[in-house]
């Protein structure tokens, strides 16, 4: 019978190395699935605040797009005000009262009419225009016709030099000048 205690001692030897091989893998799986379970949550976490980022810097850009559309609609609503102002402001010069109007052109000929000069004007203004240069006693000839609203051309007898004074051509500078100062309010 000794062969018997010597095959269950070795067969109990086995079976608790077979018991701390099933418990030593229990633990290794435990610690396998422990180390699993906290690269899946540092994963999602890294994920989580990779879409907030995503998610804001979206939020951002939106916000940056409609900003720029809004002003963009600003920009339009003040340019058609501005281009309203502009043509209510042709209309009054068109309808220009002939004392309001003769003020105007003292004003530009005593200013810019030199010596020599020669001047031109529309066929509505010619009379006006003529009696002002013997008014206000200039050297200067008149030209002849041009088309425009109103206001004067000087030019000089050698051709030179040209002054366009036409009401045109000023409201168009202050036209243009208004649009760079609301440019620089609405963009810097």
């Amino acid at each position: 019978m000794p062969l018997d205690s010597v095959v269950q001692e070795i067969y109990r030897k086995g079976e608790e190395q077979v018991q701390a091989i099933i418990s030593e893998a229990k633990k290794e799986a435990e610690r396998i699935i422990k180390e699993a379970e906290e690269k899946a949550k540092e994963i999602l976490e890294r994920a989580r605040v990779e879409g907030e980022k995503e998610a804001e810097a979206l939020r951002r850009q939106e916000i940056s797009s409609v900003r720029l559309e809004m002003k963009r609609e600003l920009l339009n609503k003040q340019r058609e005000i501005l281009e309203a102002v502009f043509k209510a402001v042709e209309e009054r010069v068109k309808g220009m009262d002939p004392e309001t109007k003769k003020k105007v052109y003292t004003a530009l000929l005593k200013k810019y009419a030199m010596e020599g000069m020669v001047i031109y004007s529309n066929k509505e203004d010619e009379d006006l225009v003529k009696s002002l240069i013997q008014e206000l006693g200039l050297n200067a000839k008149y030209g002849g016709n041009i088309e425009c609203l109103g206001g004067v051309v000087i030019e000089s007898s050698d051709g030179e030099l040209r002054i366009n004074l036409t009401f045109e051509e000023l409201l168009n500078q202050l036209y243009e000048q208004k649009m760079s100062e609301l440019s620089k309010m609405l963009f810097g």
